[in-house]
């Protein structure tokens, strides 16, 4: 992988005249050189996500310089590790300054973002952009809908006293909805959404493509029928959505603010009556291929079919997740999948970072396949 960030150790003539012979660049037209030491995007920790975000920069936005860092300084990265109980910008002396900084590896607790905006942007002497991945798993700190159910229905006499008479009301999640603040993550992102307003913390659903397929969590995560039970809804947002989204924020002159983004919405804007209140501060989106995907429903269309898997009923063997699958309908009756928003008790509403930042998402439907 080759970028800008090799103009942090050599000039472009000595770089050109050591490294690169005619042919090859000739075949490497995003090779970006900057005899400034600067970038427009510095992506910390490239991992899975890199594997999206740097072809889809190379291919479809050449002219946006990039450098990434790995602990290991594989496929060309430059060699970096954070230190996050380290004050001072001595750690981020070997990074070139961007426009835009993204983190893709999770901070947790107090005191790591400061220490990183900070320390960094002393460092290069320049305010940054700062993009934080996080995860919709901050939001999940209650039980589902779907759970409270099937709670209520094995539970004996004693125990259906203690709970909850009803269900609570269905809501959608949103980017406004609470989360557990407790969360260390959350502790983090909050953190650096504190330091000033160019600060974007991408709370990302399930990430799927390339080695990540969904039909090979169904044996972690529902191993057996009464596993399967439990689970109600599955989002999923694509590799390339969470590059395309990382370049909009980017490339985004201002950033969207909250209250303009809650014009016309008197609810929202109580909603928003906490968010409000932290003047100069970035703003967190949740982020979704706009789908809800049921897990009964993917489990019986993609049900194991090894014979050591399957249950013979009648005269025909049927893969074990279909009967489950049949069986739990009854149970609940169900009549029909995939089940409703309402019924699968978490739904997540994505729309305002596509709107905001004028996009949709090129794989908007999990499907086999399709990575």
């Amino acid at each position: 992988m080759l970028s800008s960030c090799f103009a942090a150790q050599l000039s472009p003539a000595s770089l050109l005249s050591s490294l690169f012979s005619a042919a090859s660049l000739r075949s490497m037209s995003t090779v970006q050189l900057s005899s400034s030491h600067a970038v427009d995007l510095l992506v910390l920790g490239a991992g899975w996500t890199g594997t999206f975000l740097l072809p889809h920069l190379r291919a479809d936005h050449p002219d946006i310089s990039f450098a990434t860092t790995t602990r290991d300084g594989r496929d060309g990265s430059i060699r970096w590790q954070f230190d996050p109980e380290l004050e001072g910008p001595e750690q981020f002396a070997g990074l070139p300054r961007a426009k835009t900084v993204v983190v893709v590896f999770p901070i947790k607790g107090e005191g790591g973002s400061r220490r990183l905006v900070r320390g960094y942007e002393e460092a290069v002497g320049a305010r940054a952009r700062w993009i934080q991945l996080g995860s919709t798993g901050i939001f999940d700190g209650g039980a589902t809908l779907a759970a409270l159910r099937v709670q209520a229905a094995r539970s004996n006499d004693a125990e259906k006293q203690a709970l909850p008479s009803s269900p609570p009301p269905f809501e959608w999640t949103t980017r406004h909805s609470p989360y557990d603040k407790t969360n260390a993550r959350a502790v983090a992102e909050d953190e650096l959404l504190s330091m000033h307003e160019e600060t974007v913390v991408l709370n990302l659903s399930g990430l799927w493509g390339g080695s990540r397929d969904p039909i090979n969590w169904l044996s972690r995560v529902a191993p057996t029928e009464e596993a399967l039970e439990q689970k109600g809804s599955l989002h999923l947002v694509h590799g390339l959505d969470v590059a395309r989204a990382i370049v909009a924020v980017h490339l985004a002159k201002t950033l969207p603010t909250s209250a303009a983004l809650s014009a016309g919405s008197a609810a929202r804007a109580i909603g928003n009556a906490e968010e409000e209140k932290r003047t100069g501060a970035g703003q967190r989106w949740v982020l979704t291929d706009l789908h809800i995907v049921d897990w009964w429903d993917l489990a019986s269309a993609h049900p194991s079919t090894t014979s050591d898997q399957s249950e013979k009923v009648g005269t025909e063997p049927s893969p074990d997740r279909a009967l489950w699958v049949a069986r739990l309908m009854q149970k609940h009756d169900v009549r029909a999948l995939p089940r409703s928003a309402a019924e699968l008790g978490r739904a997540i509403d994505a729309r305002e970072f596509w709107n905001a930042f004028g996009l949709a998402p090129v794989k908007a439907r999990w499907e086999k396949g399709r990575a």
